[in-house]
């Protein structure tokens, strides 16, 4: 699992404004050729979730900022969303913006996916609690994996888990 989103200038840019509104952002993906600029920003809300006001705040922020820096004849082509429910992880930062939310991991070193509740996350692993494994069925209370024997990992969505299947 690679280490480098926050490393990013755009990131670095943007990631201040956005926590000054109260918008976390979760990543922002970014492509250019002579002729176009594609900005992808996938954003969250620190206490509540994420609207269409907050989505389109975001969205004049990061237009107006980009056409600034762009010339004249590119296009921008700019999309601001959530994460949803089951977003894949690209990079280990993210799991500190999930705590509490479960997901879904592929060990290298287990050779298995397992599915956790993040517990806590630290520079080079991450806690999970409430482990499941494929087959939903329990393993230990803690899992600690490290970050570079991580192969893939997303949110997990678990419908019984959630306050509106109460």
């Amino acid at each position: 699992m690679k280490k480098c989103i926050t490393l990013d200038p755009l990131f670095e840019e943007f990631e201040p404004l956005l926590d000054s509104m109260g918008i976390v952002l979760v990543d922002l993906d970014h492509s250019e050729n002579p002729y176009e600029c594609k900005v992808t920003a996938i954003i969250k809300m620190k206490e509540e979730e994420v609207g269409v006001i907050e989505t389109a705040r975001v969205f004049k922020l990061i237009r107006t900022r980009m056409e600034l820096k762009l010339a004249p004849e590119t296009d921008l082509n700019l999309e601001v969303s959530t994460p949803g429910l089951q977003r894949k992880i690209r990079d280990a930062y993210e799991f500190t913006l999930f705590v509490g939310k479960r997901v879904r991991v592929y060990d290298l070193l287990i050779g298995a996916w397992v599915s956790g509740i993040i517990k806590n996350v630290n520079d080079d692993s991450v806690c999970l609690t409430s482990v499941l494994d494929e087959n939903n069925k329990q393993l230990d209370n803690d899992l600690v994996i490290k970050f570079e024997t991580i192969q893939k990992a997303k949110l997990e969505y678990i419908w019984e888990e959630s306050k509106h299947a109460k």
